[in-house]
């Protein structure tokens, strides 16, 4: 039997921006279905700012699958896209900005929601 996932993702909109909620726990082998619900997401949402707050996500993913993950985004992910984290994740989510960045998707992280909010809507 197929164990379900332990995330969970809470979706609204807020001024034009998809945001998404992801709280619970990563596991390595959920990372493909997860990349596939979030695309799911904007894609019918028709997003052209996307906001992910995972400050309450447990388990992260390595380097070399940031790298890889990234680089194979689905087309609806190369949209103007924020990333809230804590600061504990700095070092991460400074390594996923610059590879998404390098890769063509125009993303930022914060630890502040109304920063990442402010800059979403910035030119």
């Amino acid at each position: 039997m197929k164990k379900k996932p332990t995330y969970k993702l809470s979706t609204s909109l807020n001024d034009d921006i998809v945001e998404i909620v992801i709280t619970g726990e990563l596991e390595k082998n959920d990372l493909q279905k997860f990349v596939n619900e979030v695309s799911a997401i904007l894609k019918s949402m028709n997003a052209g700012k996307f906001l992910a707050d995972i400050r309450d996500l447990k388990g992260r993913y390595s380097y070399v699958e940031a790298y890889s993950y990234v680089r194979n985004y689905p087309p609806n992910f190369r949209i103007k896209t924020a990333v809230v984290d804590i600061p504990e994740n700095a070092d991460f989510e400074d390594f996923h900005e610059t590879t998404a960045n390098n890769a063509g998707l125009p993303l930022k992280w914060f630890t502040d929601m109304d920063k990442a909010r402010a800059w979403l809507k910035g030119k």
